[in-house]
């Protein structure tokens, strides 16, 4: 896990290598978006609709809610699910399951709350695959797709400090770092490091969870007395 979740890093600023994780950086963008509608849920709001865009961008519209909730959801949201599907997948469901579960679920919310094109194409089309690893593939290529989704969502606080410095330079160009920067008075820097900072915390339970050893089943003693002679 930690090999690919340093393959994940050095593909994404790989420009040649970046089709490969194209893909998983996609679902990781529709993770991301619902992440911030189901926070404005969550915190009493709405959550009307989100888009994603082929350069892996998004945006997601919802109204009331506690808006610092909300603007931080997105990556912290991600992080979280990719620790949940690791503890999920090694300690109660197998990866058939959990792939099938994703699937149904992507399509639902697709359906529910996508309003471009790109995003309800991709979005379906993503669900679609999700579904048919769940059914079809074998157990190897099953585990191996899950672990790769998961790490893929636990790395996206990473993936913060990458968009921030790249659009340094670009005026006019709001992330969520910004957006909490304006709601705090706290450079956007801040809240990059902060998600970094809960992205290798989720990543050190996940490496934790892989290698703990199960401990042995609990069993009641019985004591049977002695006969007394």
């Amino acid at each position: 896990m930690l090999i690919l979740g340093l393959l994940i890093l050095i593909a994404w600023q790989v420009p040649w290598l970046q089709w490969l994780v194209y893909p998983f950086r996609l679902f990781g963008t529709f993770v991301h978006e619902l992440s911030h509608g189901l926070a404005a849920i969550a915190t009493g709001g709405q959550f009307h609709r989100f888009a994603v865009q082929p350069d892996l961008s998004g945006v997601a519209l919802s109204a009331g809610g506690v808006r610092i909730v909300v603007a931080s959801a997105g990556y912290i949201g991600s992080a979280v699910a990719g620790g949940v599907l690791i503890f999920l997948y090694q300690r109660l469901l197998s990866a058939r399951v959990l792939l099938i579960g994703i699937g149904t679920a992507l399509a639902l919310l697709c359906v529910l709350f996508v309003r471009n094109l790109f995003g309800v194409t991709t979005g379906l089309g993503l669900a679609a695959v999700l579904l048919f690893a769940g059914l079809r593939l074998g157990p190897s290529w099953r585990d191996a797709l899950l672990v790769t989704l998961a790490m893929q969502l636990i790395l996206d606080g990473y993936n913060s400090l990458f968009t921030v410095l790249s659009l340094a330079r670009e005026s006019g160009v709001h992330t969520d770092a910004h957006t909490m920067a304006q709601l705090t008075m706290l450079p956007a820097l801040v809240w990059v490091l902060v998600w970094m900072g809960l992205s290798t915390f989720v990543l050190y339970y996940a490496l934790r969870w892989s290698f703990a050893r199960r401990g042995p089943r609990s069993s009641t003693a019985v004591t049977i007395p002695q006969e007394i002679r």
